[in-house]
């Protein structure tokens, strides 16, 4: 009991240092988290960085509904993904990055309904507010590589001409976001780093500016973003008074 004390405290000074926002009582210690079936197969390397984190992952991936034994697909800067038995997808948070994963969960939500998008996207995609996971199907496959580059960076601009209309772009291009679904093609499985243009980016700056939402980035790159669409996907004149309400703030736009 002590020893789970003791790092329980160690957890929580971590999480402050990083400054994450999540409750307390959402740390977990790794006793009674759910088996991870192929963690003999994740790299020593990997399992130093996540360290405890992994397990606590895991005990999230669970809380947002994940049934039975676990399968570690990867991790990155903003999350962890494991898939459950039943074949769905959980990509849990990084400590610092719940906005990210929720605004790749906005855009893989978009993007399941948008005609030429929707055929090469992960689907079924929710986010989990209370467990900071984003929910989706578990697409099987090999992932891209640099072979097949030229292919997929054509699927790529196809997605980011369908979702433009509806106020956004195309996530950030890489080989091994896609997998090669048999039957399907090329899946677009993680979506970090979309940007938003027209009226979504509009919309994302007024609610930033009125305390509604807390942004990731800085004021200055969702400024540069207005005035790269001004005149554009933005009108002159609402680009204008977003701007100057952004300067008002002390921003230099």
């Amino acid at each position: 009991m002590k020893r789970q004390t003791r790092r329980l405290e160690r957890e929580i000074r971590e999480i402050r240092r990083r400054g994450e926002s999540s409750r307390i009582s959402d740390v977990q210690v790794s006793h009674g988290a759910p088996r991870i079936v192929n963690r003999d197969q994740i790299p020593d390397r990997v399992l130093r960085v996540l360290g405890e984190e992994l397990e606590d992952a895991a005990m999230r991936a669970v809380r947002a509904g994940a049934v039975g034994d676990l399968t570690y697909q990867g991790a990155g800067a903003t999350g962890i993904v494991f898939c459950d038995e039943r074949g769905i997808a959980y990509k849990v948070a990084r400590p610092g990055r719940e906005a990210s994963i929720a605004e790749e969960a906005e855009w893989l939500e978009r993007a399941q309904h948008v005609p030429g998008a929707r055929e090469h996207v992960a689907r079924h995609a929710r986010y989990d507010t209370q467990h900071r996971v984003l929910v989706r199907e578990c697409v099987i496959g090999p992932s891209g590589t640099l072979r097949q580059t030229s292919r997929l960076f054509g699927v790529h601009g196809q997605i980011r001409a369908a979702m433009k209309p509806y106020g956004w772009l195309a996530p950030e291009f890489k080989e091994d976001s896609y997998v090669l679904a048999r039957g399907r093609g090329p899946v677009l499985v993680d979506a970090s780093s979309a940007l938003r243009v027209g009226g979504e980016l509009v919309r994302y700056a007024q609610d930033v500016l009125s305390g509604r939402r807390m942004p990731e980035e800085r004021l200055e790159d969702i400024a540069f973003a207005i005035r790269q669409e001004r005149d554009d996907s933005i009108p002159a004149a609402v680009a204008d008074l977003l701007l100057a309400k952004f300067r008002a703030r002390g921003v230099d736009t």
